[in-house]
C-alpha cells in the first residue's frame, strides 16, 4: 500500500468516526428527549442535522476522489466502497434521530403514557447496536458485526411487544389514540435504527472478510457458528 492511498485511507476512517459520532450523540439525545419529555433536547437534535448531512456530503466526495485519483485495488477498493455504504447508513441514522426527536418534541407537551420502562429497554438495545456497530467499523471485527446483526431479533421482538401494548392502550383510552400514534412513530424510527446497525454490521463484514453477506447473513452466521465449533474441538 503506498502512502499517498494510506494517508487517503486514514483521512476517510477519521472522517466517518466524526460522522458517527455525531450520529450516536443525536440518537442518544433524541432518545433522552422522547424518555425524559425534554423538547429542548429534541430541538438542538434536530437544529443539529445539518452538520451531519454536510459530512455526508464530504465523505462521498472524498471517497469518490480516492476512487478517481488512486485507483485501489483489491482490499483498498472494498474499503472505500464498504465506507461509501456506512456513510449513506449513518446519514439516514441521523435523519431517523431527528424523527424520533420530531416525536419526542411533541409528546413532551401531553401527559405522559405509560410505556417509558418498555420503550427504555427497547432503546437500550438499538444504542447498544449502534455502538457496537460503529466500533465493528473502526476495528474491522467481523465477529462482533455478527454479534450486532444477531441482536435485531431482540430488537425486533420489543417492537413488536410495545406495538401490541399501544393498541391495546388505545382500545381502552381512544381519547389518546393521537398521543400514542406519535410514539408508535417514535418507535418506528428505533426500530428502523436498528436495522441500519445491522446495514453497518453487514458492510463490515465485507470489508473485514470480501464476502458480500447481505441477504445472506444466515448462512454467514452458521459458518461462522460451525467454525468456532471447530476450533473448540
Amino acid at each position: 500500500m503506498s502512502k499517498q492511498i494510506l494517508g487517503d485511507l486514514t483521512d476517510i476512517t477519521k472522517k466517518i468516526q466524526h460522522i458517527g459520532g455525531l450520529v450516536e450523540q443525536a440518537i442518544d439525545n433524541s432518545l433522552s428527549a422522547l424518555l425524559d419529555r425534554n423538547a429542548v433536547l429534541a430541538r438542538q437534535v434536530i437544529d443539529g442535522d445539518d452538520a451531519v448531512d454536510d459530512l455526508e456530503n464530504e465523505v462521498e466526495e472524498r471517497c469518490l476522489e480516492v476512487l478517481a485519483t488512486r485507483q485501489p485495488v483489491a482490499r483498498d477498493l472494498r474499503f472505500i466502497c464498504g465506507m461509501m455504504k456506512v456513510n449513506s447508513d449513518l446519514e439516514r441514522m441521523g435523519d431517523l434521530a431527528v424523527n424520533i426527536a420530531e416525536r419526542a418534541e411533541v409528546l413532551a407537551e401531553v401527559p405522559p403514557l405509560p410505556f417509558r420502562p418498555d420503550v427504555s429497554r427497547m432503546a437500550a438495545v438499538a444504542k447498544r447496536m449502534v455502538r457496537e456497530g460503529l466500533d465493528a467499523l473502526v476495528r474491522r471485527d467481523a465477529d462482533l458485526a455478527l454479534r450486532v446483526w444477531k441482536s435485531d431479533v431482540e430488537a425486533d421482538r420489543l417492537y413488536r411487544e410495545l406495538l401490541g401494548e399501544a393498541i391495546q392502550f388505545m382500545r381502552v383510552h381512544p381519547d389518546r389514540i393521537g398521543d400514542v400514534m406519535h410514539l408508535v412513530g417514535a418507535l418506528r424510527n428505533l426500530e428502523r435504527l436498528a436495522d441500519h446497525a445491522t446495514n453497518i454490521a453487514e458492510d463490515v463484514i465485507f470489508v473485514a472478510s470480501g464476502r458480500i453477506v447481505r441477504h445472506h447473513m444466515v448462512e454467514f452466521s452458521r459458518e461462522a457458528g460451525e467454525a468456532l465449533d471447530e476450533q473448540r474441538n
